[in-house]
């Protein structure tokens, strides 16, 4: 734009390859450049390249992940939200900044602990002596897969582990009660709050689309911090692994060697995962098994090859539960019985008695059905109520017609579009809403929490004086 004449800014600015514009007019840029610019840049370009060799001196290089530099600065910010922050995307400040904020090690009471301990069944006890004889020695990384459908007990077998290598680790002389030695993350917000973890996503500061193929890397200043913090850390539990996929398990490969600095798989750090693939598979990625490309599956090995398979097989719900869990387990399989066929059949309601099933939560497959039916509920509602319009803005300096376009083109997009975000939200006293963001993990105010709005609180907009 300094050196080169231009006419139409949206034809000749905003909407071109500026690489190759560049290219096209190398030439006669570099001969305005030099009319107005008389001093060589070597000595930033000498600064430059020694600030790049300090950044590469913890780089990784990684045949799968491609890196995208320009983000460095955005990722280390986290609201818990597994989709990522969008205000922190925005370049914006969120109003509760959490900044490498990782959760500090819970230690529940002695009794609880002893009676968690004795509830375990045989399977369980046994492959949390084996982890905490592997943890003891503390000399061989491994990799485990522990697979188990509905009500086997892996929530309570993740509890029992992380309960018992805290204990053992607190029990060493001089040994600090808030080190970091083992993380419990999840995919989503609501599986991770279960656990009493982390998203993946915060944890390891990943992407903020999971179906991206790029790893923002971390700035070295970014990445040394975290290292200090985890550099005590021994073992990553991951649940709920179906729900993860190819792509972000290259990028937890990728970030943890970078965080480590160590080329091992997964930076030195041992992995245990557990689900069950019967279940939630990846968005809109490739199962952790497979390929994303063919391309990949002819250079690379498998991450997945490296882990080794644990199976829990014993129901440990109540009776009531445990019947249930046994039919949906058979239906995963596809071994039902006649008594599992009975049950799940027992629970079907015409559409016509719909209205005596009462508050229970209906599941759609679209949106678009969900909407509707929304509005339906909604509509009975003879209670106060207002629409909530989202309030959106333009981050930087710009032309106000390009401004105005991108605010317009904005209302136009999808939620999927908008990290969750709806375009406005119809509001009635004693309604149930669901949460489709991450605000806060570990108050439990994850996606897919559910509450009932009690009071509309009004106010103004501070720029607009709008009523909102």
């Amino acid at each position: 734009m300094l050196f080169l004449p231009w006419s139409n800014e949206e034809e000749d600015l905003l909407f071109i390859n500026h690489e190759e514009t560049f290219e096209l007019h190398k030439d006669l840029i570099q001969q305005k450049r030099s009319e107005y610019v008389h001093r060589e840049a070597s000595e930033f370009e000498k600064a430059f390249e020694e600030h790049m060799e300090r950044e590469n001196e913890s780089d990784i290089d990684d045949t799968n992940i491609e890196y995208d530099q320009d983000k460095n600065e955005f990722l280390i910010y986290e609201i818990g939200n597994n989709e990522g922050d969008i205000f922190v995307e925005m370049g914006l400040k969120t109003q509760t900044e959490k900044v490498e904020h990782f959760n500090v090690p819970k230690v529940i009471p002695d009794t609880e602990y002893q009676k968690m301990m004795r509830s375990l069944n045989n399977n369980q006890r046994k492959y949390t002596l084996n982890v905490m004889n592997l943890i003891k020695n503390g000399d061989k990384q491994f990799f485990h897969f522990i697979k188990g459908g509905a009500g086997v007990g892996k929530s309570t077998l993740i509890k029992a582990i992380y309960q018992s290598i805290l204990r053992f680790y607190n029990s060493v002389p001089g040994s600090n009660p808030e080190t970091i030695r083992t993380a419990l993350c999840a995919p989503t917000g609501k599986a991770a709050a279960l656990i009493d973890g982390m998203t993946l996503h915060s944890f390891l500061s990943l992407p903020v689309n999971q179906c991206k193929h790029k790893l923002v890397q971390l700035n070295s200043d970014i990445s040394n911090r975290i290292r200090v913090k985890l550099k005590d850390l021994q073992l990553l539990i991951i649940d709920e692994i179906s729900m993860v996929g190819f792509t972000m398990f290259q990028h937890i490969d990728a970030r943890l060697q970078q965080i480590m600095r160590t080329k091992k798989p997964f930076g030195g750090i041992s992995v245990m995962v557990l689900g069950d693939f019967n279940q939630l598979r990846p968005v809109g990625d490739k199962y952790i098994f497979q390929f994303n490309n063919s391309y990949n599956a002819l250079v690379d090995s498998s991450l997945w090859s490296l882990f080794e398979l644990f199976e829990l097989t014993e129901i440990m719900r109540q009776k009531d539960d445990k019947t249930f869990a046994i039919a949906l387990s058979n239906l995963a399989k596809g071994t039902m019985t006649a008594e599992d066929i009975h049950l799940l059949k027992s629970r079907i309601v015409s559409t016509k008695n719909l209205e005596t099933i009462g508050d229970a939560i209906r599941i759609f497959r679209s949106n678009a059905e969900v909407d509707a039916y929304n509005r339906i509920v909604l509509s009975r509602l003879n209670t106060e109520g207002a629409i909530a319009n989202a309030y959106d803005y333009c981050v930087g300096d710009g032309l106000p017609s390009i401004r105005e376009k991108v605010l317009n083109n904005v209302k136009n997009l999808k939620t999927t579009e908008t990290y969750g975000l709806p375009l406005e939200i119809d509001l009635k006293v004693g309604a149930k809403y669901m949460m489709t963001v991450n605000i806060d993990i570990e108050d439990g105010l994850v996606n897919g929490a559910c509450g009932k709005l009690t009071a509309i609180d009004y106010g103004k907009l501070q720029k607009t004086n709008e009523t909102v």
